[in-house]
């Protein structure tokens, strides 16, 4: 929580997969670590078994007992758009975001904003657009960058994103601010599974699970890379906003 402070971003998302989860079980400790650091804790609500509208609905009055004011759906877009406006219309004091790139599906939805989270679809390229149409539908525009993607090792998916030695996290976020977008997400901080965190790495190692060569950085210099430029981008963030 101290390395993700310090890179300047203010809210951890956290994957919840449902009450009963281990991801449920663990919150609590979550948020007393990540408030301990000033930084705000939203849920990013996981398609769980038997995941409806109503039960998301459910979900959001019992996290916001955490303290939990924003909530990212994933998958939003695989239930019914009239049920999520009848949802989004009886809550207050909450941000609920759909997982899309459709800006139609979700103001259909009612909801208050979009991502996009996939930074292998999706590039910063994408983003102007994009925050564009959210404008237009009077939604928040949170777009989703990222330093790359492999989830061979993982998952054996054969497409791959590659880092470019930080050139790819350098778009995404020029694409991102470009775009005037009201929130910056990033994809992810630690899922190494899919080779797209952030969090520091040890130099020396293979593949995505070494950062050498990051900006021409080297060994111990490299270890912290993405965490170090993620500050530099959260800055210029800051700066070009009025």
């Amino acid at each position: 929580m101290r390395e993700i402070a310090a890179a300047g971003i203010s809210t951890v998302v956290v994957s919840w997969w449902g009450r009963g989860s281990v991801e449920d079980a663990r919150l609590p400790g979550v948020v007393k670590a990540a408030r301990a650091q000033g930084l705000a804790v939203a849920a990013h609500v996981e398609p769980y078994a038997g995941r409806t509208v109503a039960s998301t609905g459910e979900d959001v009055a019992y996290l916001r007992r955490f303290g939990l004011r924003d909530f990212y759906i994933w998958a939003s877009s695989e239930l019914p758009a009239a049920e999520w406006r009848e949802l989004n219309a009886d809550l207050v004091g909450v941000r609920v975001f759909a997982n899309t790139n459709l800006v139609g599906r979700a103001a259909a939805g009612a909801f208050d904003g979009v991502y996009t989270y996939d930074v292998l679809l999706f590039t910063g390229a994408l983003f102007p657009r994009f925050c564009t149409q959210a404008r237009k539908a009077g939604l928040l525009c949170a777009p989703s960058v990222g330093p790359g993607y492999d989830a061979r090792r993982a998952t054996g998916d054969p497409r791959i994103r590659s880092r470019r030695d930080g050139a790819t996290y350098d778009a995404m976020w020029r694409g991102a601010i470009d775009a005037g977008a009201d929130v910056v997400t990033i994809t992810s901080y630690n899922e190494w599974h899919e080779g797209t965190q952030i969090e520091p790495a040890r130099s020396g190692r293979r593949g995505y699970q070494s950062y050498d060569g990051a900006w021409g950085k080297r060994g111990a210099a490299a270890e912290t890379a993405y965490l170090a430029r993620t500050a530099y981008w959260a800055k210029r963030l800051t700066a070009s906003r009025p």
